[in-house]
């Protein structure tokens, strides 16, 4: 399969989202913010050696900050 990478990025961010009861009221509108943000962790992390770096543990970081700065936008 193709792009499996951003694939499971965009698994893990919204199962995060998920769980911490994000919702705009637009599922579609959050979907895309979801595929946006996997493509951004994606680009930042490029060249990160999953090797030496925890990914669970970056994965989360970044999702709650994105949501929390999204959660700040929409207050």
């Amino acid at each position: 399969m193709e792009n499996i990478k951003l694939l499971q990025t965009v698994s893990d961010i919204s199962y995060i989202a998920g769980y911490s009861n994000h919702y705009s009221g637009n599922s579609r509108f959050d979907i895309a913010q979801y595929i946006a943000w996997a493509k951004e962790f994606e680009n930042i992390h490029q060249n990160t050696n999953w090797d030496f770096d925890d990914y669970m543990l970056l994965i989360e970081a970044f999702a709650n900050r994105k949501i929390q700065e999204f959660s700040v936008y929409f207050k």
